[in-house]
């Protein structure tokens, strides 16, 4: 297998050629709140090995793109979705994209507002918009989306501190849901789940300890039968499982050892159990909705 560097049209990433000639199945690959490539790259190589054509994208925090996660314009993945549509090693009418974390937050919007994506699978994502990460963390006076459409800043949920649920949750988990107490902000910046085109997975842990993904995965399942939605969804639901991150647990220490300041949630075991289970699971998927 090959890994290409593209720095073309716009577009920061890395394409990974499958091993056999020929068109094949495109999945875009987004990555966590982490910016850059290096988990995405990773799950880029993983879908290579499997026969898709992966691109490895990073939306900040890398050369020739925004330095924190704001205001990140949503056109930016539609070049991207374009640059792979017309690579010559990918069949263009069978676009995948998969996400984790804020990136899953970023996959379902970008799949609600553009039809080019035949199937999505979201790790513990969000079913809002959220505000942007700033440097300068919540001292923001003047908050930002992490999102724009047309120009526009897309709809958040700006961050609210209650210390009643930092000290029942801890920091990240009790900031995330006590700035969902904020109702008309959620209904603002409800992702409309609704007008994707095509199937979608989501995937979550119990017991995440840095925002509430299974609620927010339900929330967004909810919104989709309240619409009688076309296309095949579900959501995979991990009891004792923790922010869960793509491919599978061999990937695990690797990870965890760029995130040792950050608690995760869930136990050694039931991490793995579920990420060895997970993605299984969205092999499968795009298998059945790509191939």
């Amino acid at each position: 297998m090959q890994a290409v560097a593209v720095r073309e049209k716009g577009v920061v990433a890395t394409f990974h050629h499958p091993p056999s000639p020929g068109e094949h199945p495109g999945i875009i690959v987004i990555g966590g709140a982490g910016g850059g490539l290096d988990s995405a790259n990773v799950v880029a190589s993983l879908l290579a090995e499997t026969g898709y054509a992966a691109l490895a994208l990073a939306y900040f925090g890398i050369e020739y793109l925004p330095p924190r996660l704001e205001e990140i314009p949503l056109e930016y993945f539609k070049q991207a979705i374009d640059y792979l549509r017309s690579h010559p090693s990918v069949e263009p009418s069978t676009i995948g994209l998969i996400g984790t974390s804020k990136g899953g937050e970023g996959a379902l919007l970008v799949s609600a507002t553009y039809h080019d994506v035949g199937a999505v699978a979201a790790y513990s994502p969000s079913h809002v918009v959220f505000q942007g990460i700033a440097e300068t963390g919540l001292n923001e006076t003047t908050p930002k989306s992490s999102w724009t459409l047309d120009g526009k800043p897309v709809p958040f949920v700006p961050f609210r501190i209650n210390n009643d649920c930092i000290d029942r949750y801890g920091f990240y988990l009790g900031l995330y849901i006590g700035s969902l107490q904020d109702r008309n902000a959620v209904a603002r910046a409800a992702i409309p789940v609704e007008r994707i085109k095509g199937h979608v997975l989501l995937l979550s842990g119990t017991d995440d300890a840095i925002w509430p993904a299974n609620m927010m995965c339900e929330q967004a399942i909810k919104r989709l039968k309240q619409h009688h939605f076309a296309f095949h969804f579900r959501h995979l639901k991990y009891e004792g499982a923790g922010h869960l991150t793509a491919g599978p647990s061999p990937l695990t220490l690797t990870r965890s050892r760029q995130a040792t300041s950050m608690e995760l949630g869930g136990t050694t075991s039931a991490n793995a159990a579920a990420r060895d289970d997970a993605w299984k699971k969205v092999i499968d998927f795009f298998g059945a909705h790509l191939m």
